[in-house]
């Protein structure tokens, strides 16, 4: 009798063991991917102005391009960012320059958006000085502050515990952007 219940006590911790996930603040930081594609949609809104367009995303380690649809699927414009800057181009063919896809995105939604810390953001690995505040069950991030942004991870792509975000919400202030994934090409 003292065998089963000293078996049925360490079969106990065993299982306890395998719940535990380290705190937050002890989470390693996973290296960027240095390249993804994605598709989905993006809503962006500050105060009372909003812009829900779709989105392909090309990322790569020297390169982003991103192609911003209307909801019948029409091309409203496509940025592109490299080491030489950012360039856009309007379904008009108007084009434009800018230093950064930042700047060329606040003059398309009228919103300040954090497009330089997106690819990190968007595939779960902010930076190291980001501030994990929740992990999900399975030890993935569930919410973290970075440079005053907020990020809430709220679906993954699957149950696995390296699974890709499927739903983020994005906000500083008046300022949110809602990204819904629906196919992920890492």
């Amino acid at each position: 009798m003292r065998f089963l219940i000293l078996a049925f006590a360490l079969g106990m911790a065993g299982c306890a063991v395998s719940e535990i996930h380290p705190p937050a603040a002890e989470r390693p930081v996973a290296a960027e991917l240095p390249r993804f594609a994605l598709e989905g949609r993006l809503q962006v809104r500050d105060g009372e102005r909003t812009a829900a367009v779709g989105i392909d995303w090309q990322h790569d380690v020297a390169r982003d391009d991103w192609l911003f649809t209307g909801p019948l699927g029409q091309g409203l414009a496509r940025i592109e960012a490299d080491a030489a800057g950012a360039r856009m181009t309007l379904a008009d063919g108007r084009r434009s320059e800018a230093a950064s896809a930042g700047e060329l995105a606040e003059s398309l939604f009228g919103v300040e958006a954090p497009f330089a810390r997106l690819p990190r953001w968007v595939t779960g690995r902010p930076d190291a000085g980001a501030r994990v505040r929740e992990l999900d069950a399975l030890g993935r991030l569930r919410s973290v502050v970075d440079q005053g942004w907020s990020i809430e991870y709220t679906e993954y792509a699957d149950e696995s515990p390296d699974s890709l975000p499927r739903k983020i919400d994005i906000h500083r202030g008046d300022t949110r952007l809602r990204l819904i994934v629906d196919a992920w090409n890492p």
